[in-house]
């Protein structure tokens, strides 16, 4: 199993045992205090992205167009729903796409393609008792679900086509444990605030490896960092024993607010995305001058 899927599976498990174990005004606080967490540090160590594509024409122009877009769904009170669900897809498919030991070609696109029809079905099926998606009806979101399954170990076989049963198992490990998630939605709803809560976990836990890589230093000083922030926002949070402590509903449009920013700035910032967003972002070489 690959460290990537490993984590996946760690930041389900502490997923769980955090719904099961905590409640109430406690479980909120925590959910809104990592989500600030995650969302500074996000532009901490985005810094050097955002400067890069700020001091670039083509890439300042589509940028200001992402940001002004992003604006204008918190304005209007889009879905939080629908807009984290298309982040929390790409990341899950293109951070996944990165342990393939296989060239970039058209089999390596279709299954990439596959794997976002596939876990956008596990987040509409798991989540089809919201509002915005109860209005389509279950049996075509299950069937969906059925046919995105079968395309995505199609286009799995067909870029591996000698590959044993264990190995694909391995291979394809969560994606088969989301097929676990939604039939336990069958008997237990599955929250927003529960895949939310995940995404935080996970990319709490995924730059740990490349910090360690770069010296105890380092890691130390994002451990460090992560915690400290953590309890400054749990101290002013609506759990916290503070004379600020902030209500419900402050965190919460907090957290609805630096969502949205988080999400646009994402798409721009983050190479956890399709091609055709992320080479709008990215360094280009300067021309050479003719002879």
């Amino acid at each position: 199993m690959s460290l990537h899927t490993s984590l996946r599976f760690v930041a389900v498990l502490i997923t769980v045992l955090i719904a099961t174990q905590v409640k109430d005004v406690v479980w909120s606080s925590l959910l809104w205090s990592l989500a600030f967490v995650h969302y500074a540090l996000a532009l901490f160590y985005s810094r050097r992205r955002m400067a890069l594509v700020t001091s670039q024409t083509h890439s300042l122009i589509p940028a200001v167009g992402v940001t002004l877009a992003g604006a204008a769904l918190y304005l209007n009170q889009f879905s939080l729903l629908i807009y984290f669900g298309i982040h929390h897809v790409f990341n899950e498919v293109y951070l996944w796409n990165r342990t393939l030991s296989v060239p970039e070609d058209g089999g390596r696109r279709a299954l990439r393609g596959s794997a976002v029809l596939l876990n956008g079905f596990i987040y509409a099926v798991l989540l089809r008792h919201y509002s915005e998606l109860s209005w389509i009806d279950p049996s075509l979101l299950f069937a969906g679900l059925l046919a995105s399954y079968g395309y995505f170990f199609y286009c799995f076989n067909r870029l591996h086509p000698s590959l044993s049963l264990f190995t694909l198992i391995n291979s394809c490990s969560f994606e088969l444990f989301g097929l676990l998630l939604v039939i336990l939605s069958l008997f237990t709803p599955i929250g927003l605030n529960h895949i939310v809560l995940y995404h935080f976990i996970f990319w709490s836990l995924y730059p740990i490896n490349k910090f360690y890589k770069q010296g105890h230093g380092e890691l130390t000083r994002y451990l460090v960092v992560s915690l400290v922030l953590l309890g400054i926002f749990l101290l002013f949070s609506p759990m916290g024993v503070s004379d600020r402590a902030a209500s419900e509903y402050y965190y919460y449009e907090q957290f609805l607010f630096w969502s949205f920013v988080h999400i646009t700035l994402s798409f721009f910032l983050s190479d956890a995305h399709p091609a055709w967003i992320t080479r709008w972002f990215r360094l280009r070489p300067k021309a050479t001058p003719s002879s």
